[in-house]
């Protein structure tokens, strides 16, 4: 079990200018890694659920969930049904 959760809109200021020239969903995943890689985002943080998250970054759900995937597939996060 997870010992944080973090909202969408707390993790969307964490982020803050986190758009660059890549795909927004390579940038938003790369993004969330530098939060995990320099402590700001504790490991065993349950993060947003993707369609809080695009709401509070005003993104598809769709480029939330493949940024997810993203950091699921490189081992930075876990999936887990409730």
């Amino acid at each position: 079990m997870a010992d944080r959760v973090i909202s969408g809109r707390h993790l969307a200021r964490l982020l803050g200018s986190w758009r660059t020239g890549a795909p927004a969903y390579i940038a938003l995943a790369d993004a969330i890694r530098l939060l995990v890689l320099d402590g700001r985002l504790p490991l065993r943080t349950r993060l947003p659920g993707e369609r809080e998250l695009a709401e509070a970054l005003d993104l598809s759900r769709t480029t939330v969930t493949a940024a997810y995937a993203r950091l699921r597939d490189e081992g930075y996060v876990r999936s887990r049904r409730a």
